[in-house]
């Protein structure tokens, strides 16, 4: 009984940073959202975010979270521009979302600039724990992220990829 009014108590702080919410949303991360000026924050139906999952945006950025998805403990969701995650995405423990460089950063001889990229994880997407999925990245609908991958680059749809930086691993993959 006390977890259920716990939760129930946690979902109503969190909806109060959201612009929209959807049925059945779930919110077990009060305080662990910090919003720039002018941002949006919009979630689905059945979306359940769990413990200390770190939303946090830079001035006017969006992100959006699509019906019937899950983020584990500890993930980190950072957009400067956007960071868009499908429908029925079942992202693990301490995923790290990042669309953004953080810094400037050059080769010697071209401008020094921050690079900022939106990310887009396509619907029915399992993101394994401690993953890392960089700006620019758009991950293909029924793929698969391993553990402790790091994603510099777009993934097929209904691929497996895994490794430093990610590769493919295996193609046609199903999962439940």
């Amino acid at each position: 009984m006390f977890d259920n009014i716990r939760d129930r108590y946690t979902t109503w702080l969190v909806k109060r940073q959201l612009t929209s919410y959807g049925k059945n949303f779930r919110g077990r991360n009060p305080g662990y959202i910090f919003l720039g000026k002018g941002s949006e924050v919009h979630i689905g139906d059945n979306v359940l975010i769990e413990r200390e999952v770190r939303i946090s945006t830079g001035e006017n950025a969006r992100i959006f979270i699509g019906d019937d998805t899950y983020l584990g403990d500890g993930t980190n969701v950072l957009a400067v521009k956007e960071v868009n995650i499908g429908q029925g995405c079942a992202i693990s423990w301490h995923v790290l979302f990042m669309d953004t460089s953080s810094h400037p950063f050059a080769v010697r001889g071209q401008e020094l600039r921050t690079l900022i990229e939106p990310i887009r994880v396509e619907d029915h997407v399992w993101i394994g724990c401690r993953a890392v999925i960089l700006k620019g990245v758009t991950v293909g609908e029924g793929s698969v992220i391993a553990n402790n991958a790091v994603v510099t680059h777009d993934v097929p749809p209904r691929t497996l990829v895994g490794g430093n930086p990610a590769r493919v691993i295996k193609e046609d993959v199903i999962w439940e």
